[in-house]
């Protein structure tokens, strides 16, 4: 049985994640954690978490004393991160996943880019294997929004877009070496 643990996993990228995996493994069990008390997907391979990740103490007695993968969907926090990776070295995760952005020029995202690549760097840094898939505009299931209306009127062409659900998937493939099995 793989346990993933999905850190910020009630978002747009965590609940395609979490879609596919339950799909792909019958046998998985997903921990998915927020602030809130949300409960986005409804599965009895799910769990929902109510926790800080910024809360050590917190984080570290909510989640089980081990797990497979463990997969950050937040940003912005370098005490999140360095919660996620010390549970992910402390207890013997394979891998830490990652949504990075790429080396792309983003006008006035630069500071984003500059920090997405700061928390990739930071992740790289620890003991556990990082699998990390570099994005731009994610589009695709559930999302029919301004951006959405952005990318199908090509003007985020020159990104390029990627699907939500491509993202997932190679997110998934890459914690599991899907191609090595």
């Amino acid at each position: 049985m793989t346990t993933a643990i999905l850190v910020g996993g009630n978002g747009y990228i965590g609940r395609e994640v979490t879609r596919q995996w339950l799909q792909r493994d019958p046998a998985v069990q997903l921990i998915v954690t927020s602030r809130e008390d949300r409960h986005e997907i409804e599965d009895p391979r799910v769990q929902h978490v109510q926790v800080d990740a910024a809360d050590a103490a917190a984080f570290e007695s909510a989640l089980p004393a081990s797990a497979d993968y463990v997969v950050t969907f937040t940003y912005g926090s370098n005490e999140v991160l360095e919660n996620i990776r010390g549970y992910a070295e402390k207890h013997g995760a394979q891998a830490v996943g990652n949504v990075g952005i790429g080396a792309v020029e983003l006008p006035g995202f630069e500071d984003f880019v500059a920090m997405k690549k700061a928390e990739l760097e930071f992740l790289r840094a620890g003991a556990v294997r990082v699998a990390n898939v570099d994005a731009t505009v994610v589009y695709g299931a559930d999302r029919d929004d301004d951006l959405a209306k952005a990318v199908r009127s090509g003007a985020l062409d020159a990104l390029p877009p990627i699907s939500v659900e491509v993202v997932a998937q190679l997110l998934i493939d890459r914690l599991v070496r899907a191609w090595a099995a």
